[in-house]
């Protein structure tokens, strides 16, 4: 298993990519959405409030009902969420690794369901999931919280990238802020995780979290497809980056309502009516929602077939929210 380097020489020379630099970029992160959690449950009232008025005027608008969805569409989206749990799974195994700690993927599969789950609740619920099954595999704080924190942001920011691609040949307006913020905050995250991880376990998290730019977009495309809409790979990405900028703001339950707004804005730079777009977003995140639940259901029948008492990270493969 690839260990975390600890070269003292990182902390004598400076430069945008010191080892502390990243960190307390992190921290300081944190600490603003920290300060929005005692706002956080209006927000989270006003967001699902936003999301059931705009399936609501949604459906109404494009004159379709929810018992006219493609089924088979519908199947497909349903089926693709079990490759999206596997592969939350994976991502927590190598932030494990990234620590020089190991959780196992059926363990850290179930985990990262309990963390997309804990998202509803009024805080970081994900991330502080994340961060505590890390530090009960044996990480240090500091490091468990930096790594889930700039991991997340590696996501959008290679999602920006992909945006900034598709929008290129729309005008640089759009496409050169995405392409180049994308470019040096997912460059700077690399380095960061080659220097302080390992060369290997630096690629591995920048192919993971491409593949899994490539896993959403793939799910829209099919959830446009539930909604009798056909829509390609790479116009697929700028709706990609809307969901996951949503799913980051931590200031609606797992971005609901965000997302969807943020896709339906995104559509009025395409030729996708904004109704489609929230409702396609909408689909795919609940689908993912009910993904996890039955996996957490799943747990805790396996967990009370094993012993009494509630699961836990440290003694079981899921644990309490």
């Amino acid at each position: 298993m690839d260990k975390p380097i600890d070269n003292p020489a990182h902390h004598r020379h400076g430069g945008f990519l010191h080892e502390q630099a990243l960190p307390r970029a992190a921290a300081a992160i944190a600490h603003w959405r920290e300060r929005l959690t005692a706002f956080r449950i209006p927000l989270m009232i006003g967001a699902v409030l936003l999301f059931l008025g705009g399936a609501v005027l949604s459906f109404e608008r494009l004159g379709i009902s929810p018992t006219s969805l493609e089924p088979r569409a519908l199947a497909a989206l349903a089926f693709l969420v079990i490759p999206s749990l596997i592969y939350g799974g994976i991502g927590l195994t190598l932030l494990a690794r990234s620590c020089g700690v190991s959780i196992p993927v059926g363990k850290a599969t179930t985990l990262s369901a309990y963390a997309y789950l804990a998202e509803l609740l009024p805080l970081p619920g994900g991330a502080i999931v994340r961060t505590g099954a890390l530090m009960n595999a044996g990480g240090g704080l500091r490091r468990s919280s930096a790594l889930v924190l700039l991991t997340a942001i590696l996501w959008i920011s290679l999602a920006m990238f992909g945006a900034g691609l598709t929008l290129f040949v729309t005008g640089l307006n759009f496409a050169l802020p995405l392409l180049v913020t994308g470019t040096v905050i997912a460059t700077a995250i690399y380095v960061w995780l080659w220097r302080t991880a390992s060369p290997a376990i630096a690629t591995q998290t920048l192919a993971h979290r491409a593949l899994g730019i490539f896993l959403t977009a793939l799910r829209l495309q099919f959830a446009f497809a539930v909604l009798h809409t056909t829509i390609g790979f790479l116009d697929a990405m700028p709706f990609t980056f809307a969901m996951l900028l949503g799913s980051a703001s931590s200031i609606a339950p797992a971005g609901l309502g965000v997302s969807e707004t943020l896709a339906a804005l995104a559509a009025t730079t395409s030729a996708y009516p904004p109704e489609t777009a929230f409702l396609a977003v909408g689909i795919d995140r609940l689908l993912c929602l009910a993904g996890c639940a039955i996996v957490a259901f799943l747990s805790r029948i396996g967990q009370r077939g094993q012993r009494k008492g509630p699961p836990s990270v440290s003694s079981g493969d899921s644990m309490d929210i």
